[in-house]
């Protein structure tokens, strides 16, 4: 009894701080990015172990799951004011009945400290492709003090041929003090999906209390939302509060906990319109506008904290800050997750220099993801159609082909027109098939046939000629894209009914700006179906939404289905050509 007492009591001087992967820097090329294991090891004597009890107000998460292995995150607060580095042990198991030793099909004890924020992220191994399995994390000083369950799916390997469905929710622009996130906690409930897909503005960096001027972007006051900290972002410890809020929502955590998450950042995990050397109010020239944080810091601290909070891996690649990932779902699809906004994107539209953005946005050489990025991804196309992956899903940040309009959105892929050129060339040169754009940015709901600029060889009434097909979904809470203050159906449909008819827009076959939400991409062998979930009102939060239309791609087709969502949409404007 007495050695069971003493094991029982030295286990967490055993726990490992090596696994603990918020402790790696985001980039293995920015290793100053990292909190030093050996500094860590000397703040905190091994003996010197929180014993008390702990909490998990931000629940669980798991995220990038592989065919053998997942990433797993929580993060614990000590019950008391206490300092001590905290030790917990991940466990998985088949069944979320069971907990006992033999269930469990692997576990470890990690531990975790303040230098980190008391972050914890893992990742689980050994285990089996496209199985579910269930986790959660137990304090190793009471093996009773245990987190929530969470849930996530493996993938298959990437040779399974047997694999015949596949399905994502997709989701972009959640902003707190705007309203509730109905969306993710409906994904959740439904339970309809494999995994979620989170293509950007998982958090934004303003402040949210109805003030005056550009750096605040939303009024929370009367809903109990308002930002922590209720300032512009600049600091790591502004960003970890901010994430702080955001994981503290119900709603949010139902999804994280109930599947396994594939996330891309987009500009406000960062700043507003940022780019490769700045954003709209912050460089490298000039110092932000609080605290003297250059542009360079600033995106330190905003990246150190993305990594430190979502389940995501750092890619093994001597690159620098890297999200930029594919992953593989056996024969059946290949998943691309881009990085147009923060890697090595070109000079964009920071307001002030729109005009000259304008002048520029035909030449050659400018890009949104940077060369080394761009040869990743075309090489990775032509891999994928020679390895026989059925679907090619492209999770990315801004909408691809709406903006043909009269009015161009430069800090969208119009601004950088040779870059989608040559996306269009990697696709029609070598014959590639199935390519469908998921995208989010624009707080809107757009669906289209992918053509070039010119329209060459384009039907516009039976959508033979093009080449891909983009799915672009509206905010789970940010404001419409077609006018701030528009209330009135009658004038959000008129704007849509204006993109629609513009010329050189041929291609739009529907879009919508009313409603918040979020669609889902259902794949089988035979085709991919997309169906769009509207949200009326996101000032209160509730589980109301409905089906807003339902889009069918068939294989091989790269266009749309005829009649485009069988001619019944409940929202927005559907495109009648021909």
């Amino acid at each position: 009894m007495l050695a069971l007492l003493f094991l029982s009591l030295a286990s967490p001087a055993v726990a490992s701080i090596i696994h603990n992967r918020a402790y790696d820097s985001p980039s293995f090329r920015a290793p100053q990015l990292a909190t030093p294991r050996d500094a860590v090891r000397r703040n905190h004597k091994r003996w010197e172990y929180y014993d008390g009890q702990v909490e998990f107000p931000y629940n669980v998460a798991s995220g990038d799951p592989e065919s053998d292995s997942v990433i797993l995150w929580t993060h614990p607060i000590p019950t008391t004011n206490d300092s001590r580095p905290i030790c917990l042990e991940y466990q998985v198991s088949h069944s979320n009945d069971s907990w006992s030793e033999g269930d469990i099909i692997t576990s470890d004890q990690v531990w975790t400290t303040p230098e980190v924020d008391y972050s914890y992220k893992v990742e689980a191994k050994g285990l089996q492709p496209k199985s579910t399995y269930y986790y959660r994390f137990a304090n190793c000083a009471d093996k009773n003090n245990v987190s929530p369950v969470g849930r996530f799916l493996t993938t298959p390997v990437e040779d399974d041929d047997e694999i015949d469905k596949l399905s994502f929710a997709v989701f972009s622009c959640s902003n707190y003090p705007f309203g509730f996130f109905n969306a993710y906690g409906n994904a959740a409930a439904r339970d309809s999906i494999d995994y979620a897909v989170h293509v950007g503005d998982y958090i934004y960096e303003f402040r949210g209390d109805g003030c005056d001027g550009k750096a605040c972007y939303g009024d929370g006051r009367d809903i109990g939302r308002v930002p922590e900290p209720n300032r512009e972002l600049f600091l790591l410890e502004d960003y970890r509060t901010r994430y702080k809020q955001y994981r503290s929502d119900p709603d949010l955590q139902a999804l994280h906990a109930s599947h396994a998450w594939q996330l891309v950042w987009d500009d406000h995990e960062v700043a507003d319109n940022s780019w490769k050397a700045g954003s709209a109010d912050s460089n490298d020239t000039i110092a932000g506008t609080q605290y003297n944080t250059s542009f360079t810091q600033r995106k330190a601290n905003a990246v150190k904290a993305y990594f430190e909070w979502l389940p995501i891996r750092t890619v093994e690649t001597d690159d620098a800050l890297r999200i930029w990932r594919s992953f593989k779902f056996g024969t059946l699809a290949d998943l691309y997750m881009l990085d147009t906004r923060q890697y090595n994107r070109d000079l964009t539209d920071i307001y002030y220099n729109t005009h000259d953005v304008k002048a520029i946005q035909n030449e050659e050489a400018r890009s949104l993801m940077g060369g080394r990025q761009e040869n990743w991804f075309y090489n990775g196309l032509k891999n994928s159609s020679q390895r026989g992956a059925q679907w090619k899903i492209v999770g990315q940040q801004i909408v691809c082909k709406f903006a043909n309009l009269a009015t161009d959105n430069v800090d969208a892929w119009d601004g950088y027109k040779a870059n989608r050129r040559r996306v269009l060339d990697t696709i029609s040169q070598n014959n590639i098939d199935n390519v469908l754009i998921l995208s989010g940015d624009s707080h809107a709901n757009w669906v289209s046939d992918i053509t070039y600029d010119d329209k060459d060889g384009y039907n516009t009434v039976t959508g033979d000629g093009s080449y891909a097909v983009e799915f672009a979904g509206t905010a789970v809470s940010s404001p419409s894209s077609f006018g701030y203050n528009h209330s009135e159906l009658y004038q959000l449909n008129t704007s849509s009914r204006h993109l629609i008819n513009a010329t050189g827009n041929e291609e739009l076959q529907w879009t919508e700006g009313a409603t918040r939400g979020y669609f889902e991409l259902h794949l089988t062998r035979q085709d991919a179906t997309a169906v769009y979930y509207g949200i009326d009102d996101v000032r209160t939060h509730s589980s109301d939404e409905r089906v807003l239309a339902t889009f069918v791609v068939e294989d091989k087709a790269n266009k749309l289905r005829r009649p485009v969502a069988d001619g019944n949409v409940t929202g927005g404007v559907l495109a009648k050509r021909g």
